[in-house]
């Protein structure tokens, strides 16, 4: 079973694009999870208008922000195989398919993609964003002082959420923290295709986006917060990539 696990907040002007490209790839039996944030547009309302039994809608019952929103979807997931995905990209047909076939067949717990970066009208701003190398080509401490990973284009196998979660509360991004921890403890894999079309505009919620909110200050401070967690928190596997 597929669980696409989506964070949305004030999404309505790109969502309905994002929820199409990923139901056309889901079978009956697998999910796409959405916790809404209390959004204040017409966000809840596209999605309620699916009624789509393959969509589970529930609001955030956790810290407000983006990190906690898409803990709280990881907490109502059920598939095996979890994907992470943002409310304003917009995914090709064949990237589930492709995923998870090499997540098993590489016998892997946590794969990434490629993707090509747009700007807000989805013209192609990059044809791929990993160039020279992927964020598997670094080790941990590698992505800790310039992080590759995103979230958007991850895959991993359920029992990762079992090491990883809860986030912890102050965490201010959900993907490094998955990414980096399970590079530390599990086998991590790169596929080098573009299988999605990353959305940057001035509205995103990331660290990668094109224009952070993010202070140099609380960049500094959440990676140190970060690495205090990943250096305490007492894994199950003992295997450390560093």
């Amino acid at each position: 079973m597929i669980s696409v696990c989506m964070a949305t907040y004030c999404g309505q002007d790109y969502l309905r694009k994002q929820i199409d490209s990923i139901l056309c790839q889901l079978d009956k039996d697998d999910e796409l999870v959405i916790s809404d944030d209390h959004s204040e547009d017409h966000t809840t309302d596209i999605i309620q208008s699916y009624a789509d039994p393959r969509i589970r809608l529930y609001e955030n019952e956790l810290a407000k922000g983006v990190t906690h929103n898409f803990e709280n979807a990881l907490n109502k997931s059920r598939g095996d195989i979890i994907f992470l995905a943002d409310q304003d990209d917009v995914w090709y047909p064949h990237k589930i398919k492709e995923m998870t076939a090499f997540l098993l067949q590489g016998d892997y717990d946590l794969v990434t993609c490629n993707c090509a970066l747009t700007d807000a009208d989805l013209n192609v701003i990059e044809p791929a964003y990993y160039v020279n190398e992927s964020p598997v080509d670094r080790r941990v401490w590698g992505n800790f002082v310039a992080d590759l990973w995103l979230g958007c284009c991850m895959a991993f196998k359920r029992k990762i959420l079992e090491d990883v979660l809860p986030i912890p509360r102050y965490l201010a991004a959900h993907d490094m923290w998955i990414a980096m921890y399970s590079q530390m403890h599990f086998k991590c894999g790169y596929y080098p295709h573009v299988l999605q079309l990353y959305r940057r505009h001035e509205n995103t919620v990331s660290f990668a986006g094109e224009k952070s909110t993010n202070s140099l200050w609380y960049k500094l401070g959440y990676r140190l917060y970060m690495a205090w967690f990943l250096l305490w928190r007492h894994p199950k596997r003992k295997e450390v990539n560093i």
